[in-house]
């Protein structure tokens, strides 16, 4: 990055008028050399005490006015022109106009800079200055001489220890030795700058040459080993940039570690902090930007009054161009824009002309990432030779002189010969970014050809857009750029092969919005929303007191994890530790402990697409809050682990790569000469552990299929269990002794609840049954209340009790996107889905099928040699996400889904079955709509045709019993029925309340 001069707000001036009153102030941008300030500075140090002495002599031109800034500096001495000046101590700032040919100002003068510990900012690495004299070393970059306001010739004199080398801006350096022992070294730069830094200590200096460039490198003692490699890769880079711009400017090119974590490019060298030297990837992309900041920035200097363009457009000639060429600049333009999504909120967003350096990450991604997707966009604009061509020419008008967007306009304009004031109109002054979209996709073919025709949606501003689609086919594809001038663009390729998949803006040329798919779960998200949460586990507030400290200074609010609500978890990002919490469980499921001392897994947030959560795991609190500080630095990655101090793991979850939309789905087919039998099916299953075989409720096939399966896997084995979704936990006892034989049917259904909670004819699940009573196989009831599935469907997961919340899983995984879209699906085809809310719905399903996931891992771990037939409705099977998954994560079993009469689709079971359809003897129906009461079953209706009601009975009867069976519940009425057949007479007992006469029992005779 190119070193930014800080300004400093307390001003004292003294201004000489030693001319007349009316001469104005030079033109400081035309004719510059000639009325340009030169600076001649001598110093020298005491290391012991961090102190400097210096003598600036500063010549002046007629017609130049030098401001001089002497912030932070002691002056014992000032003279302009050989007469001494009265010199106030709180003297700040000295201005001078010469009244002849030339004004000559002298000022001596002392300061102090001891050394500190300064360190990187952990939310903006690189950018550490600042001033220290000592023992180590001396590092001056600020104000620490008396600094001209402007561009000047400085010629700079230092008298250093003779153990020290010593660099600064210099096509030249001479060494003098002295009498005492030290050395002094003469740096000479016959080129304005805007100010001048001087680093020194116990460099171990390597020189090299390239076309006749000096190339040094300035290596602490322990790091000399790296010479060869900066050397190396240095004039690869200058032979590079050389040839895509213009020749070097300088004479010289040192690389010059620094004691402090910096990152910066001065005119002839760069200076790097030594943990940034050490890392291995710093030779093939920092150096090259650093490189390239010797033309645009350091030649061609930043007219800052209309915005730093340096940063987008070394960031666009180094980092993307070097990925560019390894096939992966579009990896890398993409992730400037998961950034500025991630970092750049609508209050932090700025113009590009408002951007002058970075403070921060949000900074960072306007002024670079923002600015280098610009320069990319122009490149494509105006044409490769046109971009290359203005960017040379550029740099020919304008060195040592400062440039602006303005100029960088004109130049490609000059080269391209067009006009491109609405583009740096669009993207230089306004704020925000372009969302696409597309709406209304269709296929029709033309003959040979097929026509893929759709429209493009533009929100998020007035920007003109030039984008580019494909239509990716069976044997290739076909590209098409659009131009956007309107909100809506109709729009049409065409193609002769078969079209799969329409894919907007593959290559990420343009800068835009991400489209969810695009945008993954990563740290900089976390880290750049304006709300999020560090949630302290509950009974560790003290032991996670200092990581908490630290994330408040990213801009984390605190909660204690029984604070938390559900509004929180939908509006925010947050940060848990791994410490098997309800809250944790209740989101993801169960999470594996982590191994290394410290990680971080970052996921989506199951109830906000524009949120995430991070889990943090690691070997204890200290160890979590010590590495934590590292995060800042893998802003990319969604998932990191550290052992021993060091990254172990960084990764990205996979994401869409363009906005995708399909456009036909590859048919599936069979070949029907190699189509499966049932039977040859369970052969290849029997040994599976979990068998899940999804059902349509209704189907009496289904379930004869499934009793095929149990009976043939029984043959085999005789440890075998059957789960069951119709049946829930609280009633297992009502099973397990109809299982035994030592309750009959009728008191099992009864017991169960069967018709109450279920209420599918029991002729359906009859036969599987009875199956299982004769040879005693377990039957496992799976389900979760239903009254607690009913009211998380209503009011959500934090409305349930503390006796509720007893009744249902620890842990549940919200976290499976693609089931999460199939049943918002669902819902939205539910005719009551407006009037529900659909968070509540998606919690309601997971958590019925979580709790039966549990119910069969319960079971398993009981008896881990068991094979279980798993029966339940095929959407809780279907593509695994229901039951199996889940399942899968508690236990670790291999399971095969077989399903019954489900289309055909890509990865929806393992194996499809279509047995044919069977009629189900139901149980006759009363055709009554009854309720319950105190004990009493009352008619409140009756069906169409209904029987009863053709026998006599009528609204309000309550019945008493059934051919003297007593009837108390609705229930008792079902079982009763169950063992009558169409056609039986049945004697309907009946209490009716008669008008002035009184309740009168009366009977009816009626045919089912």
């Amino acid at each position: 990055m190119e070193k930014v001069m800080p300004v400093y707000s307390r001003i004292f001036v003294i201004i000489f008028f030693l001319i007349a009153p009316g001469i104005l102030r030079a033109d400081t941008t035309a004719n510059r050399e000639e009325i340009m300030p030169s600076h001649e500075i001598r110093v020298s140090f005491n290391l012991e005490n961090g102190s400097l002495s210096g003598v600036s002599k500063i010549t002046i031109p007629k017609g130049c006015e030098a401001s001089l800034d002497l912030s932070g500096l002691k002056a014992s001495y000032i003279a302009i022109n050989g007469r001494p000046l009265i010199i106030d101590q709180d003297m700040t700032e000295l201005t001078c106009q010469p009244s002849s040919a030339i004004d000559t100002v002298e000022i001596r003068y002392e300061a102090v800079f001891r050394p500190t510990t300064a360190a990187s900012r952990e939310d903006n690495p690189g950018v550490a200055g600042g001033n220290m004299i000592g023992p180590d070393g001396i590092i001056l970059m600020d104000n620490w001489y008396p600094a001209i306001k402007g561009p000047a010739v400085y010629h700079l004199t230092a008298k250093l220890p003779g153990e020290f080398e010593g660099i600064s801006e210099a096509d030249e350096v001479v060494v003098a030795g002295m009498p005492d022992g030290s050395r002094e070294f003469s740096f000479l730069f016959a080129h304005p700058v805007r100010g001048i830094n001087l680093i020194a200590g116990r460099y171990a200096v390597e020189k090299d040459s390239y076309n006749g460039i000096g190339i040094y490198t300035y290596f602490l003692p322990e790091d000399a080993g790296l010479a060869k490699p900066y050397i190396d890769n240095t004039k690869k880079y200058l032979e590079m940039y050389e040839k895509l711009l213009t020749a070097y400017p300088f004479k010289r090119f040192s690389v010059v570690e620094n004691i402090l974590p910096t990152g910066y490019s001065m005119p002839t060298f760069t200076l790097l902090g030594r943990d940034v030297v050490r890392l291995p990837f710093i030779v093939n992309t920092s150096l090259g930007h650093e490189i390239l900041h010797q033309w645009f920035g350091n030649l061609v200097y930043v007219d800052y009054r209309g915005g730093n363009w340096s940063e987008g457009l070394t960031t666009y000639l180094s980092d993307n161009l070097y990925e560019e060429k390894k096939g992966s600049g579009w990896d890398y333009r993409k992730q400037q824009l998961i950034s500025f999504q991630s970092y750049v909120s609508a209050e932090k967003d700025m113009p590009l002309t408002s951007f002058s350096g970075r403070s921060d990450p949000a900074t960072r991604s306007i002024g670079y990432g923002k600015a280098a997707m610009v320069f990319h966009m122009l490149r494509d604009l105006a044409g490769e030779d046109a971009f290359y061509a203005g960017l040379r020419t550029l740099i020919k008008n304008n060195m040592f002189k400062e440039a602006s967007w303005s100029d960088i306009r004109a130049a490609i304009e000059a080269s391209s010969d067009r006009k491109f004031d609405w583009f740096f109109k669009q993207w230089l002054e306004e704020k925000g970014v372009p969302e696409i979209a597309i709406e209304n996709l269709n296929l029709t073919y033309r003959g040979s050809r097929a026509v893929v025709s759709f429209d493009i949606v533009r929100k998020g501003g007035q920007y003109r857009l030039s984008v580019p689609i494909t239509v990716r086919t069976k044997d290739g594809g076909t590209v098409k750029r659009f131009e956007l001038e309107k909100e809506s663009t109709a729009a049409e390729i065409e193609t002769s092969g078969s079209p799969v998949e329409l894919i907007v803006d593959e290559n990420y040329d343009v800068f835009r919005k991400l489209s969810g798919a695009e945008f993954p779960p990563v740290i900089s998200r976390l880290l750049g929303d304006p709300k999020k949460i560090f949630v302290l586990p509950a009974d560790k507030e003290t032991e996670y007191a200092s990581l908490s400290s630290f994330l408040k200074e990213l801009g984390f609010s605190e909660k204690k994890e029984a604070e938390v609500t559900f509004d929180d978890i939908r509006s925010t990002s947050f940060v848990m530790i791994n410490t098997g919490s309800a809250l944790t469980g209740r989101l993801f499921g169960s999470i594996e402990k982590q191994k290394d001392d410290f990680s971080v897994s970052v996921r989506e947030n199951p109830y906000n697409n524009n949120a995430v959560i991070a889990v943090v795991d690691g070997s204890s609190p200290p160890e979590i809050t010590k590495l934590a500080r590292k995060i800042t630095h893998y802003g990319k990655y969604g998932f990191i682990s550290f052992a021993d101090g060091r990254n172990s793991l960084k990764t990205i979850r996979e994401s869409d790569r363009g906005i995708r939309k399909k456009i036909t789905e590859e048919t599936l087919g069979m070949e029907l000469r190699s189509v499966s039998t049932a039977s040859d099916i369970i052969g290849r299953i029997a040994d599976v552990p979990v068998i899940y075989i999804g059902e349509f409720h209704d189907r009496l096939d289904n379930h004869r299929m499934q009793l095929e399966v149990i009976r043939s896997l029984h043959l085999k084995n005789k440890k075998i269990a059957i789960g069951m979704e119709m049946f829930q936990r609280p009633f297992q006892k009502a099973l397990d002794d109809y299982i035994a034989g030592t309750i009959d049917e009728r008191e099992f259904l009864r017991k169960s609840e069967y018709f109450k909670r279920w209420g599918f004819d029991f002729n359906l699940y009859r036969e599987i049954l009875l199956y299982a009573r004769e040879f005693a196989i377990p039957v496992i009831a799976l389900n979760i209340k239903k009254e607690i599935v009913t009211k998380v469907s209503k009011e959500g997961l934090y409305s349930l009790t503390a006796e509720e919340l007893k009744e249902i899983p620890a842990d549940m995984d919200l976290s499976d996107s693609e089931y999460k879209t199939r049943l918002r699906e669902f819902f939205g085809k539910h005719k009551m889905s407006s009037e529900r809310n659909f968070d509540f719905f998606y919690q309601s399903q997971v958590l019925w099928d979580e709790s039966m996931a549990h119910s069969l891992y319960a079971f398993m771990k009981d008896r881990p040699d068991y094979q279980v037939v798993v029966l339940a409705g095929g959407g809780h099977m279907a593509f695994g996400s229901g039951i199996p998954k889940r399942a899968h994560r508690l236990n670790g079993k291999d399971y095969s889904i077989l399903l019954n009469n489900f289309d055909i689709e890509k990865g929806v079971a393992d194996y499809l079955l279509f047995p044919d359809a069977v009629r189900v003897n139901e149980a006759p129906k009363l055709m009554t709509v009854l309720k319950e009461d105190k004990g009493k079953v009352i008619i409140s209706d009756f069906a169409a045709d209904s029987v009863a009601e053709k026998a006599g009975l009528k609204k309000d009867d309550i019945i008493l019993s059934l051919d003297n069976t007593p009837v108390e519940t609705i229930d008792d009425i079902k079982i009763f029925l169950l063992y009558k057949k169409k056609g039986d007479a049945v004697i309907v007992k009946a209490l009716r309340n008669r008008f002035l006469a009184g309740d009168s029992e009366m009977e009816f005779k009626m045919t089912l």
